[in-house]
């Protein structure tokens, strides 16, 4: 299955901007966003200072978190890699979720143990096997589904006592409500500020893995304009994820509702949606894209049908396209 890009990019290269449901990124991106960038392009130029002393102090400041344990990358993904190298030789996921896990796995002969995405499932998990570690994404992609604080403490808890490495994909927790734990912590600030492209993932890991990750990572592995935007609009944080939950949340909403009646089951608490329908998601993909629409199939994720598919929360005019569009074909295959 085409990776993230691969279709916007094909319609492009026809001279057509399709509306991307199939990408989770927020639509409500920071007022002045672009002219700010306009303005600092010129520190391409230049190569970063490789210790990234500012960067670091900017990250602590913001998160209020200890600079011993602050970790950055080109996007989260390169924070996620990383964990599979220090993860040891069996590592339990819960499923479904991201796929590229799996693939990290592979890539360092890793052994995986498939478990349900399920609070008590986890723990009996954890208890019983005692995994070398556990990868958790919360909230979780491409489900939704959300662990409040306390119950991701009982498992960090639980994998502390049993020497389990404990990996929190927190790349959606700015779009419901962020929350701190003792774990390999992995965040994206592109994702909520809406410009994936740019490329930058933060953390916190364990001080002596923190340690690790900085002696072994490549030099400048954060470009410079991505680094000025995360000095920029990190300390605004806070704030402008709570202006975009609430929006966020209005339009998620309002979609779920629509959906339903159009009998999709659907759910999710970050900025996109999990459905599943009658119909194969490839005809809906397809009937989709012949409209100038992107979805994203699911029949590639470990206990998900060809009938479930996910789309991204948008603007409400966007929104109204793709659903009419799911309106039309309910219609016709009615």
């Amino acid at each position: 299955m085409p990776v993230h890009g691969d279709y916007y990019e094909r319609y492009l290269k026809r001279g057509l901007r399709p509306l991307d449901f199939a990408s989770n990124i927020n639509p409500f991106r920071p007022r002045g966003l672009e002219e700010f960038l306009s303005e600092r392009v010129e520190v391409i130029y230049h190569y970063p200072h490789n210790g990234y002393e500012s960067l670091v102090e900017t990250i602590s400041d913001s998160m209020r978190w200890d600079r011993e344990t602050i970790v950055f990358g080109n996007g989260s993904i390169e924070l996620i890699e990383f964990f599979f190298r220090v993860a040891g030789r069996d590592v339990a996921i819960a499923q479904p979720t991201f796929t590229e896990y799996e693939r990290f796995a592979r890539l360092h002969g890793v052994r995986v143990h498939d478990i349900p995405w399920d609070l008590e499932a986890i723990l009996e998990f954890v208890e019983g096997s005692r995994p070398d570690a556990l990868v958790i994404c919360n909230p979780n992609n491409p489900t939704g589904e959300f662990m409040r604080k306390r119950e991701v403490e009982e498992v960090a808890e639980v994998c502390e006592k049993r020497g389990v490495k404990l990996m929190i994909d927190q790349t959606f927790i700015d779009f419901v409500k962020p929350h701190d734990v003792e774990a390999f912590q992995v965040r994206s600030l592109t994702k909520i500020l809406g410009i994936p492209g740019l490329r930058f993932g933060y953390g916190m890991f364990p001080k002596e893995y923190a340690r690790l990750f900085h002696e072994t990572r490549l030099p400048w592995n954060v470009n410079t304009l991505a680094k000025v935007v995360a000095e920029r609009y990190l300390p605004l944080l806070r704030p402008f994820s709570r202006h975009v939950r609430r929006k966020i949340g209005k339009e998620r909403e309002h979609m779920k509702k629509f959906l339903r009646r159009l009998g999709f089951e659907c759910g999710g608490k970050a900025n996109f949606l999990l459905c599943r329908g009658n119909l194969d998601s490839g005809r809906i993909f397809e009937f989709l894209e012949g409209r100038g629409m992107l979805i994203r199939r699911c029949n590639d994720f470990k206990g998900l049908t060809s009938k479930h598919f996910r789309v991204a929360v948008k603007k409400r005019e966007e929104n109204r396209v793709l659903l009419r569009g799911l309106e039309v074909l309910v219609q016709e295959y009615s």
